[in-house]
């Protein structure tokens, strides 16, 4: 037997030849991620109307990571019904993947459900209160400024949940805004300057 001979007779004792991999960079996260800072400027920019994008993105990507069948529009729209099953989704992951978190998802959802209910329960309320109480639609934008911040903590734990499952916790994927973010901040900030403007001076 020649030595080149030898050189390909197979060694069953060898390790395999392919080497096994990880996840790479390009599967398609569980969930969508984007850094808590961000997430806090785009809902306040937009005035609460993030979360509709937010909560879009989040199950469009469970439905590709995970090739269930939802629609993704739904249950942006009716967050309020569907935020529960988001959580379970999140903590599913963690637990899955062996990460310790104490971030009690059930009542980050539960919260969230009720602030919003207020929220709208004051729109659906505004005819009343306007008409009927001194000053009731200063009172109501008082109340939503007063929610926003706090709706906007509960996305922001469940955000930093779902970076975390992602194997992406500071959110190097998404931390940096496009020029499209920076379009929706402008007119925010319009928008926001314009609802202080009023309520200083009485207009709205």
């Amino acid at each position: 037997m020649s030595r080149t001979d030898a050189a390909v007779v197979p060694n069953p004792y060898a390790a395999p030849a392919s080497s096994v991999q990880g996840p790479s960079a390009t599967d398609t996260p569980a969930f969508f991620v984007v850094s808590p800072t961000k997430l806090v400027v785009l809902y306040v920019a937009t005035l609460g109307l993030y979360p509709v994008f937010w909560f879009y993105m989040h199950w469009a990507r469970i439905r590709a990571a995970s090739g269930t069948r939802l629609w993704p529009v739904p249950r942006a729209v009716f967050a309020v019904v569907f935020v529960h099953a988001l959580a379970r989704r999140i903590d599913g992951a963690l637990r899955g993947a062996g990460v310790a978190r104490r971030w009690w998802p059930m009542s980050l959802a539960s919260a969230f459900v009720a602030l919003e209910l207020l929220n709208y329960g004051s729109a659906i309320a505004w005819p009343w209160l306007v008409f009927h109480l001194p000053n009731g639609w200063l009172w109501l934008e008082w109340l939503s400024l007063l929610v926003m911040p706090l709706s906007c903590a509960c996305l922001v734990r469940l955000q930093i949940a779902a970076n975390a499952a992602c194997g992406d916790p500071r959110a190097q994927a998404n931390r940096h805004f496009t020029v499209f973010n920076l379009a929706w901040i402008v007119l925010g900030v319009v928008a926001i300057g314009w609802v202080l403007y009023g309520i200083a001076t009485g207009i709205v």
